[in-house]
């Protein structure tokens, strides 16, 4: 019983050192819950339950606190190995554990309640999604840290001014004054050509001249007022500093009270409760909409298949081309689709009106035709084309080997070839051949199998090569990855 009590009662810190610290409320409440019901002995079953109990709209923040508790060892994990990797001088190691922390907090009940102890350890299921969300957070304000805060002003749009304004408590008039001053400095300020990686520098003692000049002027006319260059210089600095506020991090500590996070959390736990009933029964709806769908299409015959695969798995494969396969004009192959849609669009006013049990409209209609425009496009794409290609990236004993580097390259939000290319132990160089050798065995692959499957002529084949191109860039650059990881162990 003490390892179970351990799991959900022990936080981690890292200040002054790395080390395991017990929440003693936790722990003597957990004692007491045990001891009640035995039945929650189990670590999955005792999971379940405090999933169940957080999710509940009536319930208080104990349960949760349970749940950030068991994950807090892998937000520890994450933010080691992210901090490790991704050093950054505004941030140390108990800031990338705090965004860790606040992400958690917010999706504890839904990723928990995925979670299965059977298939993975907690802190490899977590792993990816807190790495991400580290990452995320921490470059939210990378640009306004690099630029300048000239260049911030001049690259800011009117919106984003006025939402950091209004969020950094500005009201009228203080906050039309900050616009006017703003949209002075855009008119006057016109700074010298900057090298690439070179800040814009402060505008020139006669730029600041013209700022308040054209304020004093832009001002109602009964106004006797002038702007001078101190207060020009003070407004804008009120936006520099309201822009980069928008961007800063904010950091609360899970163990000290924070009654806005909890708020923030209980509320955003209610609302996930109350939408996951709808969630479950639109992927319901989806699902089977889906099925019916498909089912029609493979009644089809195999031309109207391949034309439609044709039509909507390829991006930039034309109309035009489509008839050169099939011997027909542009406007044959137009109503050829056209027929064939037509017929899976009444399938899909069938079940729409099953499902609704009422007549549908015009305008009903019209958006079931563009729905299952998009429908095909997903299809013929995903359920299809991605998936053969996936299977191909499994099997293949080549790609097989090169899934670790697609690992590196196409699994992080931002990528460092170098850094991938000192990991894999290869020189940058390699790393691009190897990708290329990657993307030419899959669109080989997936040109056999159209020659094979679809019988596409080799005219054909080579009309539509930039279009296998760019979809085994946009397959690679969306694979599931930690699932090919995983069914490779």
């Amino acid at each position: 019983m003490t390892n179970i009590i351990d799991r959900f009662s022990t936080y981690y810190q890292v200040n002054p050192h790395p080390r395991p610290v017990q929440d003693y409320r936790l722990r003597q409440h957990l004692i007491r819950l045990l001891q009640q019901h035995p039945q929650l002995h189990d670590e999955t079953v005792l999971l379940r339950y405090f999933c169940n109990q957080a999710a509940q709209s009536n319930s208080d923040f104990l349960a949760l606190s349970y749940l950030l508790a068991y994950v807090d060892m892998a937000c520890y994990l994450a933010a080691k190995s992210t901090y490790d990797a991704f050093q950054t001088p505004e941030q140390a190691l108990e800031d990338y554990l705090q965004i860790a922390r606040r992400y958690m907090a917010h999706r504890a009940v839904e990723l928990c309640t995925k979670f299965d102890r059977t298939q993975s350890q907690i802190e490899t299921y977590l792993s990816r999604p807190l790495r991400d969300a580290i990452m995320s957070e921490v470059r939210k304000n990378e640009p306004t840290q690099r630029q300048s805060d000239w260049g911030l002003l001049r690259s800011t749009p009117k919106k984003g001014l006025k939402t950091a304004l209004q969020n950094f408590a500005i009201r009228d008039p203080q906050l039309s004054c900050c616009f006017l001053t703003w949209q002075a400095f855009l008119e006057v300020y016109a700074p010298v050509k900057a090298g690439r990686n070179q800040r814009l520098p402060e505008p020139r003692a006669e730029q600041w001249q013209a700022i308040a000049q054209f304020c004093t002027e832009q001002r109602l006319p009964n106004s006797a007022t002038q702007f001078t260059v101190q207060e020009v210089k003070a407004l804008l600095q009120i936006c520099v500093d309201a822009l980069r506020a928008s961007t800063h991090i904010k950091f609360h500590a899970l163990d000290a009270e924070n009654p806005e996070l909890e708020l923030e959390t209980a509320e955003q736990s209610e609302q996930q409760a109350s939408n996951r009933q709808q969630d479950t029964e639109q992927c319901d709806r989806l699902q089977q909409m889906t099925t019916e769908l498909a089912s029609a299409i493979a009644c089809l015959s195999p031309d109207a298949k391949k034309m439609l695969i044709l039509e909507h798995g390829f991006t930039g494969f034309n109309q035009n081309y489509i008839g050169k396969e099939f011997g027909l004009k542009q406007y044959q192959v137009s109503r050829n689709l056209t027929g064939y849609k037509r017929n899976l669009l009444t399938i899909l006013v069938k079940w729409s009106q099953t499902q609704a049990s009422v007549p549908l409209t015009v305008k009903d209609v019209d958006r079931l035709s563009i729905l299952l425009d998009e429908w095909l496009n997903w299809y013929c794409q995903s359920a299809i084309l991605y998936k053969f290609l996936q299977t191909a990236l499994k099997l293949h004993p080549a790609l097989k080997l090169e899934i670790p580097l697609l690992c590196r390259y196409y699994g992080c939000e931002k990528v460092d070839e170098r850094a991938i290319a000192h990991n894999l132990n290869i020189t940058p160089t390699e790393l691009q051949g190897k990708l290329v050798q990657v993307k030419t065995t899959l669109q080989t692959e997936l040109h056999h199998w159209l020659r094979q499957i679809l019988a596409l002529q080799p005219c054909s084949l080579n009309a539509i090569d930039k279009s296998s191109a760019l979809l085994v860039e946009q397959f690679l650059a969306n694979a599931p990855y930690a699932l090919l990881t995983v069914e490779r162990r």
